[in-house]
Formats: structure tokens, C-alpha cells, sequence
């Protein structure tokens, strides 16, 4: 750790030594190649000053700018020679001459075949402007500017060429509108010339005037793009500085930012550069070294581990087996108290308080045998659920974080020991206090509540308790375990988290049960009608009398129901051909396992539910066997003229009220229409198949007469027998035809 931790050190140390280092070596070689850079743009001012005086002393040209009439030969020779002039550098985009008495522009361009333009015809409209106000413009300064082609029409994309403009007027003439040379420098020119100074700019080199303005075409931004605002440049135009560097974020990302003083154009030169380009090196040689440190320190630990464990094995190999003889004993220890509490509890040692005594010291029990006691019993509430979820193990550990809430929670009160039972049941052995006393005041049911709610919150179950009453020694215990245990079956009544007192359920003992068998029989009628609420709330009754006495008249009852109505649901299957059957020792098995009486009533009424269904899906069955007669009567007799309600009833043995009810419940029709429209399909039957004369139909069909006959089937069909059998016969005729 020390070497590691030294070799981090030194090597940050080192590392912004360096990186400040680098920082100055590249400020220092960025400030030489702008200083070149700054010294080619003096050379472009100076040999745009240069070519600006040589065409203003050029008797030639001169004539250009001062006659006010020339002829086509002097124009000529003078163009000739301005266009000699523009061809000695790359620098010279153009060269335009302005004369004021006749108001046009001599041009000797590339982009332009036309030498001789009227001012207001002129295409550099920017130029045009800046002749009439020459005296504006310091003489043969460069003045950055965009040349406009959109007069041109040209057919490239080009649009607007960058350039530096060079005036020269005489200064000494007080006229408004003077002779004006001027000498337009090219940007592009310009800009080859920066970038290849600075090889390795990749063209983040740039040029501001005093009002940061970008000069040339920066990597981002065009020519005159107002940079003022960026932070960067704030801290550039605002530095005390001549020149200088600083790492500032530009446009997102880290950056050295080195500038120049102005020079003589008044003109400062910047160069940003990433500084992850600048500081890679040395960021390379950070993480190698960190890896390093990284490798010396994972080596040193596991050298350290290997030598360690090789000679501290035999050392760890005796403290683990001393561990494991320690952890034994007290396991075995604790066993032996449980086992000797447990013992007391169920009577199966001896209860002598001497000999007890003894015990109790033996294994470091603090309670008094000669002292009086109590014994508090604790069920699990849902234990079923809990076998479900948790392991033997689980369930084991569960109740030792129960029983070691329950005596810290007793430690203040009284001397306690807790003793897991088995199954769902903690016992807890305690010396009770004497009458009166603070401990005895906190034995109340406060505590025993705020057990229950401390076992609920940490151990996420929910526990019902029963106290016993008090013995004078250690002699009544198992009959105070055994009172215990037996009330808290009443839980069956007060439901989860219950807190039972076991000398009230030692005085429902003593009260002489009968069972209600008229009750019963009143249970079983009701079961047997198929009245379900009326069934369950007379079982209701039943159990729940049962409440007043002891458990095993809550268990008689509960059997003798079992009993009675495994025999109604046998009858009802008998009476009613059902196939499914009640088995009364899985029942009474099932009812046995139940915590509370609402799981008991539960599995009662799924039984009563069963029988109301088998019921009423029988009562439909027969209703539509009746239902099914009635139609096969009314088919099988529609033409006797005393065929009617009363008549079907007798022969069915049925009251009429009844399969008349029955039959509208089912057909939504009675029995009455259900004949005439029986009797009313024959007939048109007849009628469009049979010559039979239509008093002969209507007696066929039953009808008592012809005139009802005729009065009915008008009302049915709309149209007279006659003509339903014209219509119908016209209609045959026609078919025959069509096919």
C-alpha cells in the first residue's frame, strides 16, 4: 500500500508538472507560427500598398481616373496595364478605379469580362457605396468585406467572394466624391497562406479585429461573424495582456486558446487547439501508471494472502475446531434447558422444588421452583400457511426470534424462560410477582397486546395467547400447561390474536351442554327444500351456543352436523338420482384442521351450495320433460274440438295453474295460442295442398265452427282461407313456369 500509494502520489505530482509544461510549449510554438502568420499579412498590406501607389503614379492609367472623356485606345492601353498590375500576385482578387466626374467604375476582374461599368449599373454595389464615402475609409487600410456577383448572373454557385479592400483617394482634395483606387485582396489566398503556416491547425486558426469580428473564414463560422459574445473571446478582447494563452470551454469542448497582440492592421491572431490533443501524451502515461500501481498492489495483497494463509493454517485450523466445541457446547447447553422446562411442562420429570432447584442452577435457569408460577402459551395463527412457505429450519428460527421477543419484553417484569413446543405452540414458564407489586402491574394486558404487535412487526406473523392461573410451586405446572393449551382451542371463536384467559374457559367447563336436536331437524328440512340461507343460518345458531362451554361441546356439535347432513345430502340423492356423494370422515378430517369457526361454517355451506345446485338443475330437467308433453299432446291431438288447458291437465295428471305457469315460463307463449297456432299450420297445410272445401278444413283442423274458423285465420295470415288458397296455388304456377 505504501509503494502504491507513493508511486500515485509522485506521478500526479509529476503529471500537472508536465501538463503545465506542455501547456508552454505549445503557447510558445502556436505564438511563432502566428507571428509568421501576422508577418505574411503584413507582407499581403504591404504589397497592397505598394501596387495601390505604382497604378495612382501610372500616367497610363491615371487618365482613367481624372479625364472626363477618353478615348477607346487610352482606355485600352490603361486597362491593358491594370490588368498587368493584377496579374504580379496571387494576393490581388481585383483592382477597380472610380472617376467621380464621370461616375464609372474601370474593373479588371477575373469574374467579369466587362472593364467599364456605369456606377449604378456597377455589380459590386458594396464598392459603389464605399467611393462616395471614401473620406470614411483610413487610406489603404484593409477593410474586410464580401464582393457581391448576384448582378453577374454567373452560372456557378458562387454567390459573394471574401476579400480585403485597400482605398487610395487623394487625401489632400476637400471634395465630397474623390478619384478612388482600389486594390481587393483575396481571402482564400490569404487563408492558404495561414494554413499552411500552421500545418497542423486543422483550420482552427483565425484572425479578429479590435471589435471581435472573425477577419477570415474560421472552421466554424464565415467571414464577419461577431464573435464578442462567446466567453472565450470575452476573456481575449478583455485580457490586460498583449498576448497570451488560457484553457477555456469553446463550443463544448476543452480548449487551449492561445492569441497575439494587434499588429500593425490592428488585427489579433487565435489558435484554439483540443486539449485532449495537447495533454494525450500525458494522459497515455497516467493510466499506464495507475494500471501499474493497480498490478503492484493486486501482487503485494495476494503475495501477502498466499505467505499469510500458508502460516497461520495450523493456527486457523484450531481456532475454527475450538469455534466449532464452543458453538456445540452451548447448543447442547440450551438443549438441555429447553429439555428440562419442557420436561416440567408436560409432567414427564420430576416437579420436586428442591431437586428442581437444583436443575435450574445447573443450567443457569433464573426461576425460583418454590416460587408461585403461571405459564402463558403461544399458538401461531395460519400455521398451515406457514408449513407452505418455510422450511423446518425456517419455521424453527421463527420461533426463536418469537420466543426471544416475548422474554426480553417479560425481563423487566419477571424471571422467564421460553420453550418451543412443537408444531404452532411456544410455552412460556414464569415466576408470577406478589400480589400488588410494580411487576405484578405490568403483568397486564397491555404487555401480553404489545407482544402480539411486536411479533407482527418483526417476525411477520400474528399469534393468539392464553394465560393460565397461578400455582403455589413448581408442582402444578403441567396442569397449568395443560389449562393453557386447552383454552386457547376457543380461538376457533375469537378468531387470530386472540388473548384468552384460561380460568374464564375453566368455568364454561363446568356448564352442563345440550344439543339442539330440533335445531337440527329444522337444518336438515331446510337442506333438504333446497333453502340454503335458511340452512346456514340455523347452523349458524348451532355452533355458535356452542361458544358458552367447553371446546369438546364445540366438537360434538360441529361432528353430530357432519353426521346429520352427510345423511339429508344420501336422501336427497336417493329421492333424486344424483351421482355425487358427501364423504363424512374427509369432511370431519378437513373440519378437524380449521382455526376458526368461519373456515367450519365455510366448508358447510360449499356442501349446502352443492345440494342447492344438484336441486335446481333437477327441477329444470323435470319442468322440461312437462314442458316436452304438453307440445307432444297438443301435436298429437290439435283436431278434437275438447282439446284444452283442463283436458292436457287431467291427462297429466297435473293442476292446470300449474303446466299452464310452467309452460309460459318456458315458451313465453300459453297453452290456449300454442293449440291455435298448432291447429292454424295444419290448415294452410291442407289448403294448399287438398281441395277439401274450407268448412271441411276448419273441421279437420279443430275449429268448432266455420265462421270462427274464418274470423281466426284472416286475423293470422291477413287474407281469407279462398284467397291464401288462390294466391298460394298462382304462386306454384308461376315457379313452374320460371323453371
Amino acid at each position: 500500500m505504501t509503494i502504491v500509494v507513493t508511486i500515485v502520489v509522485l506521478s500526479a505530482i509529476l503529471h500537472v508538472y508536465f501538463e503545465d509544461i506542455a501547456l508552454k510549449q505549445t503557447y510558445t510554438s502556436t505564438l511563432t507560427s502566428l507571428a509568421q502568420t501576422s508577418e505574411e499579412a503584413s507582407i499581403m498590406a504591404v504589397n497592397a500598398r505598394t501596387m495601390a501607389q505604382q497604378i495612382y503614379n501610372d500616367v497610363t492609367v491615371s487618365k482613367l481616373l481624372y479625364f472626363s472623356t477618353v478615348d477607346s485606345l487610352d482606355t485600352g492601353n490603361a486597362m491593358a496595364q491594370l490588368n498587368s498590375y493584377r496579374a504580379t500576385s496571387l494576393f490581388i482578387d481585383s483592382i477597380y478605379l472610380y472617376n467621380p466626374k464621370t461616375d464609372t467604375f474601370y474593373s479588371s476582374s477575373e469574374i467579369s469580362a466587362n472593364s467599364v461599368w456605369r456606377s449604378g449599373e456597377f455589380y459590386d454595389t458594396t464598392a459603389a457605396e464605399m467611393v462616395k464615402h471614401a473620406s470614411d475609409y483610413d487610406i489603404l487600410m484593409p477593410i474586410p468585406r464580401k464582393i457581391p456577383f448576384e448582378g453577374l448572373m454567373l452560372s456557378s454557385q458562387e454567390k459573394e467572394r471574401e476579400c480585403y479592400s485597400f482605398l487610395l483617394y487623394d487625401t489632400l482634395s476637400h471634395n465630397d466624391e474623390k478619384p478612388v483606387i482600389i486594390v481587393n485582396i483575396s481571402e482564400t489566398q490569404l487563408h492558404k497562406n495561414i494554413d499552411g503556416t500552421i500545418s497542423s491547425s486543422d483550420k482552427n486558426t483565425f484572425i479578429i479585429d479590435h471589435q471581435g469580428v472573425l477577419i477570415t473564414n474560421g472552421w466554424k463560422y464565415p467571414m464577419l461573424t461577431a464573435l464578442a459574445h462567446k466567453p472565450y473571446m470575452q476573456e481575449v478582447l478583455g485580457s490586460e495582456e498583449s498576448e497570451g494563452y488560457f484553457v477555456s470551454d469553446v463550443d463544448g469542448v476543452r480548449s487551449l486558446v492561445t492569441y497575439t497582440a494587434p499588429d500593425v492592421l490592428g488585427w489579433r491572431y487565435i489558435r484554439i487547439a483540443p486539449y485532449s490533443v495537447i495533454t494525450g501524451g500525458l494522459n497515455h502515461m497516467r493510466a499506464y501508471t495507475i494500471g501499474i500501481a493497480l498490478a503492484i498492489l493486486v501482487l503485494g495483497l495476494l503475495t501477502s494472502y498466499l505467505i499469510s494463509r500458508k502460516l497461520s493454517s495450523k493456527v486457523n485450523h484450531k481456532l475454527v475446531k475450538l469455534t466449532a466445541l464452543e458453538t456445540e457446547r452451548r447448543n447442547h447447553f440450551l438443549a438441555l434447558r429447553q429439555d428440562v422446562v419442557r420436561d416440567l411442562l408436560l409432567g414427564s420429570g420430576s416437579s420436586h422444588p428442591g431437586g428442581l432447584n437444583e436443575k435450574f442452577q445447573a443450567y443457569e435457569i433464573a426461576l425460583d421452583a418454590q416460587w408461585p408460577f403461571a405459564v402463558v402459551v403461544l399458538k401461531i395463527d395460519r400455521y398451515k400457511e406457514l408449513v407452505e412457505t418455510y422450511s423446518a429450519g425456517d419455521r424453527s428460527l421463527l420461533k426463536i426470534g418469537i420466543m426471544n421477543i416475548t422474554q426480553e419484553l417479560l425481563n423487566p417484569c419477571c424471571s422467564s424462560l421460553a420453550v418451543d413446543m412443537g408444531d404452532d405452540r411456544i410455552a412460556i414458564l414464569l415466576n408470577t410477582p406478589g400480589p400488588g407489586s410494580e411487576a405484578q402491574a405490568r403483568l397486564s394486558e397491555n404487555l401480553w397486546r404489545g407482544i402480539q404487535s411486536a411479533v407482527s412487526a418483526y417476525i411477520k406473523v400474528s399469534v393468539s395467547i392464553a394465560l393460565s392461573s397461578a400455582s403455589e410451586d413448581a408442582r402444578g405446572v403441567s396442569r397449568l400447561y395443560a389449562q393453557a393449551t386447552e383454552a386457547l382451542f376457543h380461538r376457533v371463536f375469537y378468531g387470530y390474536g386472540c388473548l384468552i384467559d384460561a380460568e374464564q374457559i375453566e368455568w364454561l367447563k363446568k356448564k352442563q351442554y345440550v344439543y339442539p336436536v330440533s335445531k337440527e331437524k329444522q337444518l336438515i328440512e331446510e337442506l333438504m327444500l333446497g333453502r340454503i340461507a335458511g340452512s346456514q343460518r340455523i347452523l349458524r345458531e348451532i355452533v355458535g351456543e356452542t361458544s358458552g362451554y367447553s371446546y369438546s361441546c364445540y366438537h360434538l356439535a360441529v361432528s353430530h352436523l357432519a353426521f346429520a347432513v352427510n345423511n339429508a345430502v344420501s336422501t336427497i340423492q336417493r329421492n333424486n338420482d344424483i351421482s355425487w356423494n358427501v364423504n363424512v370422515n374427509a369432511l370431519l378430517a378437513e373440519l378437524n384442521e380449521t382455526e376458526l369457526a368461519e373456515q367450519m361454517y365455510g366448508m358447510f355451506f360449499d356442501v349446502f351450495g352443492q345440494v342447492s345446485a344438484s336441486l335446481e338443475d333437477k327441477k329444470n330437467s323435470r319442468h322440461d320433460e312437462v314442458v316436452g308433453g304438453i307440445i307432444a299432446i297438443i301435436r298429437e291431438k290439435y283436431m278434437l274440438q275438447e282439446l284444452s288447458l283442463e283436458s292436457i291437465a287431467e291427462e297429466m295428471n297435473l293442476s292446470a295453474t300449474h303446466i299452464g305457469r310452467l309452460f309460459k315460463k318456458h315458451t313465453s307463449s300459453t297453452i290456449l295460442n300454442y293449440i291455435i297456432e298448432v291447429r292454424m299450420d295444419k290448415a294452410r297445410e291442407l289448403l294448399l295442398t287438398t281441395d277439401l272445401p274450407v268448412g271441411d278444413t276448419a273441421e279437420k283442423t279443430g275449429f268448432s265452427n266455420s265462421p270462427y274458423f274464418y274470423k281466426v285465420f284472416k286475423k293470422m295470415n291477413g287474407v281469407t282461407p279462398a284467397d291464401f288458397r288462390k294466391n298460394g296455388r298462382l304462386q306454384d304456377t308461376a315457379i313452374q313456369e320460371i323453371g
